[in-house]
């Protein structure tokens, strides 16, 4: 197997990838099916190392392809017998592709895109939008901000159900990446249904590892505790609510899951680091809202819908935004009124 890596920030189609030195490896038993899916794990690398972006998503392409028709129990046990067989430098690559195959780690550190402050925008293909083309805003609380990485404790509360939260507007918000599609839906969902994901799910019961999930679409998806640690790290929340924070990242964590069993981009049977990439890298209008199971409790708006106060979003300007008692949220700051665009109310109990 490899017997060295080197590590920069590579930029490819979906996040950040670890750069891998190619070197020889070990030969792996002649089994055809390994042999295949190596064969495309050493292309990636490959196509990572030189940089060529469109070569690392038609591999990726060729990789999901080969799952589908392996079968994911077939695929993971030829992964794991990789994973058995690599060294640092393979083990590496299996962690970044693959980190369920690693639940008793922690999950590769998310990457740093060099953003303006408050700047993470979304629209279709994420990058960074300018604050100042969205009007003032205003701060909504003077308490101390803190990194939602940290809060992926979750307890499955059903107490004060469809309590709204406190402070929606600072209690967390989009950090340095472009998922503000996927922000913007579980604010509108938490101040029209409640804060809490029991409120905005049809249940969510403690399972296994992790909890199962229902949605108000009646779409099922089973996270894991590992996962929910893995999805707080990566949405990159920021807020002054910890209770508002863990509520936040756990929706997140189950549109990743989502995104996992339906796909995004164009692509199925991702894995849920990738999952997660790809909803941080930019979403069309209502994605957010469907992915949370919502699609029967929304509808087109007028923008004079939301300036009366109606709970919703709204996109412009590549970038998507809560509406709140007729305001946008700006990045944990409350905005004036909305401009013209995409807009969205939601109804229903």
């Amino acid at each position: 197997m490899r017997s060295s890596a080197v590590y920069t920030a590579d930029t490819v189609r979906g996040g950040f990838a670890p750069r891998l030195a190619r070197v020889e490896s070990t030969p792996i038993a002649p089994d055809a099916q390994k042999a295949a899916v190596k064969t495309l794990l050493n292309e990636l690398l490959d196509a990572q190392q030189t940089g060529k972006t469109q070569t690392v998503q038609d591999t990726r392409d060729k990789l999901n392809a080969l799952r589908e028709k392996l079968g994911d129990e077939k695929f993971k046990e030829i992964l794991e017998q990789l994973k058995k067989d690599a060294d640092q430098a393979w083990l590496a690559l299996l962690k970044a592709l693959f980190p369920e195959l690693f639940p008793d780690e922690d999950p590769p550190s998310p990457p740093s895109p060099p953003m303006p402050p408050g700047g993470g925008g979304g629209g279709r293909r994420g990058g960074s939008v300018n604050p100042a083309d969205f009007g003032p805003s205003e701060p909504m609380s003077n308490r101390p901000l803190t990194e939602g990485a940290k809060h992926y404790d979750y307890k499955v509360d059903s107490s004060n159900p469809g309590k709204k939260p406190n402070n929606i507007w600072s209690g967390f918000s989009q950090g340095d990446v472009g998922n503000c599609v996927t922000v913007s839906a579980i604010k509108a969902a938490m101040m029209h249904f409640g804060q809490k994901p029991t409120d905005v799910f049809k249940s969510v019961k403690e399972a296994g590892d992790g909890w199962d999930v229902v949605m108000r679409d009646n779409f099922s998806v089973h996270v894991s505790k590992n996962e929910l640690k893995m999805a707080a790290q990566y949405a990159r929340f920021k807020g002054d609510d910890p209770s508002m924070l863990t509520d936040a990242n756990f929706m997140y964590a189950a549109s990743v899951k989502r995104v996992q069993k339906e796909g995004n981009d164009g692509l199925r049977g991702q894995s849920f680091y990738n999952a997660m990439l790809s909803l941080n890298d930019g979403e069309y209008s209502r994605e957010g809202l469907v992915r949370l199971g919502l699609k029967n409790n929304i509808r087109a708006a007028t923008d004079a819908d939301l300036r009366r106060s109606k709970v919703g979003t709204v996109e412009y300007g590549g970038h998507s935004m809560a509406v709140l008692d007729g305001r946008i949220e700006l990045w944990g700051q409350r905005g004036g009124t909305p401009g013209s665009g995409t807009a969205t109310v939601l109804f229903g109990t």
